[in-house]
């Protein structure tokens, strides 16, 4: 995507246009690579009549890079209107952070205008804050309204009153495995109030449980009735929803303790109190209690995942170099029919180290096979999120001043998966690269579903007089270019490679 050189320059110039424009903000710019055109949209808190948006479009045009055939300009009419902005902080919240949206209302958000400054501040647990203050909900937030309305924000957080909770879970209370929340929810029927007629029927998966306000259902798996020292009761209380198990405290009152008392492993139950660390492990404390009917024909939703995107963002596949000195495809024979009629996506990664726990990826290189030919290349420098060891640097080349302004995986692997979708992955020594791709794959809610082939694999097999199998030696073994230690070189020794290994395969007749 181009990139203004100096956005704050060309901004303040179209400002000194007019008054009118003092406020004016770009929202988006949106580029075309097939027909080299470029749409600049602008935002501004006053209407911009025709006259003056034609000196926006000279301004604009005078500082577009001249490989742009067509410039355009759209001004949209935004005013920061504070109800309006209400609903837009709630609905970015509950889309792009539904661990905290969840147990957050639109009457939870407030904000408060004035010149040109908006201050809002979101009502939430205190498990709930220290999650948006630690995860930067609140940057990205403000990222996003600044785009969205003519003013710069501020944001804040204020606590809801906490929930009673004591140190007094036992080893014995279930400590359900902590996942990533997803807005999926089993609606219960047959509600019986104990503690509150007004708590609904709506209760989230165990499965998806994180630190906050929760509301849970399930059935009763174990239910103890123990004594603080001062002698007030309480309930160690287990249940299970298929999804998952969990286990927390309940601390009886006097006019529910019969009701409690009355219930009984196998009895159905809904929930609500806060999931959080107690003396050093998770658990609930339960705030209230409802007798219920869980439902029989539950099934478990499939969770929602991000679907391949549809346009390239960021990084834009190019067409495949022509570096072989000797290509696989000079030679004029038949290539295997498995090979021409599916389409391969070929990569290698270059990382800060081996461990995935404690590093990450600094290149993508990938090349795409199409009718057993390389085709396609797609290749991004990666900022990790881990410092860059000085051996790795010398190995790959790769030094932390080469890739400190580029951009972190997360931006670019939608375009990674985009490049990928209905193609088989090959990689040598797979299992690294894809455990890689899938973690951060995952970490963004993407799925990958690809069918992966092993290089390595296929050498061991078709290749058993070789003393070693690493991408070097295949690479020697069937005079393949090879510079190694940078993704796409790697992708394209690797790409030529499979090729030579499923000719092979094709010859044995397998």
């Amino acid at each position: 995507m181009y990139k203004l050189k100096s956005s704050a320059e060309f901004l303040s110039e179209i400002k000194n246009l007019s008054e009118t424009l003092k406020d004016i903000k770009i929202s988006s710019i949106e580029v075309d690579r097939e027909k080299n055109s470029v749409v600049y949209n602008f935002i501004c808190e006053k209407y911009v009549p025709e006259d003056l948006r034609q000196k926006i479009a000279e301004v604009v045009s005078e500082n577009t890079a001249p490989i742009f055939s067509e410039v355009s300009v759209n001004v949209k009419k935004i005013v920061a209107d504070e109800k309006l902005i209400d609903v837009e902080i709630y609905k970015f919240l509950k889309e792009n952070y539904p661990s905290i949206a969840i147990f957050l209302t639109e009457k939870d958000v407030s904000c408060e205008s004035k010149d040109g400054l908006v201050k809002y501040t979101l009502r939430l647990s205190s498990d709930g804050a220290e999650y948006v203050r630690k995860n930067g909900a609140m940057k990205n937030l403000n990222e996003y309204l600044s785009k969205k309305f003519c003013a710069e924000f501020v944001g804040a957080t204020d606590l809801k009153p906490e929930i009673l909770s004591v140190n007094l879970l036992s080893d014995d209370v279930y400590q359900s495995q902590l996942r990533r929340i997803e807005y999926r929810t089993i609606k219960v029927s047959g509600v019986m109030p104990i503690d509150d007629e007004n708590m609904g029927d709506v209760a989230i998966y165990i499965e998806d449980i994180e630190d906050g306000e929760i509301t849970v259902s399930g059935t009763i798996t174990d239910i103890e009735e123990r004594e603080t020292k001062n002698g007030k009761p309480f309930f160690i209380i287990r249940i299970d929803d298929t999804t998952g198990r969990t286990g927390g405290v309940y601390f009886s009152k006097k006019a529910t303790y019969p009701k409690i008392k009355e219930l009984k492993v196998g009895d159905d139950i809904i929930a609500r109190g806060n999931y959080g660390d107690y003396n050093g492990r998770k658990s609930l404390t339960i705030d209230k209690i409802n007798r219920c009917v869980f439902p029989k024909d539950f099934v478990k939703k499939t969770k929602y995942k991000n679907p391949v995107p549809a346009e390239y963002r960021m990084v834009f596949p190019e067409k495949a170099e022509n570096i072989s000195v000797k290509s696989v495809f000079d030679v004029e024979e038949k290539l295997p029919e498995e090979l021409v009629s599916k389409v391969y996506v070929v990569f290698d990664l270059e990382t800060t180290g081996i461990e995935r726990s404690e590093n990450g990826i600094t290149e993508i290189g990938a090349v795409k096979i199409v009718n057993g030919e390389i085709a396609e290349q797609f290749n991004v420098l990666v900022k990790p999120e881990y410092p860059i060891s000085e051996e790795n640097a010398n190995l790959t080349g790769i030094t932390p001043e080469m890739v400190a302004d580029c951009p972190k995986i997360e931006d670019v692997l939608p375009d990674f998966i985009k490049f990928t979708d209905g193609a088989i992955l090959v990689a040598h020594n797979a299992s690294f690269d894809m455990g890689y791709i899938k973690k951060y794959a995952a970490e963004s809610d993407y799925e990958i579903k690809n069918a992966v082939i092993d290089t390595l694999d296929l050498s061991r097999r078709y290749l058993p007089e070789l003393n070693k199998h690493d991408l070097g030696t295949v690479a020697e073994r069937f005079k393949i270019v090879f510079r190694h230690h940078r993704a796409l070189s790697d992708a394209y020794a690797t790409a030529e490679a499979f090729i030579e290994l499923m000719k092979i395969k094709w010859k044995n007749g397998e």
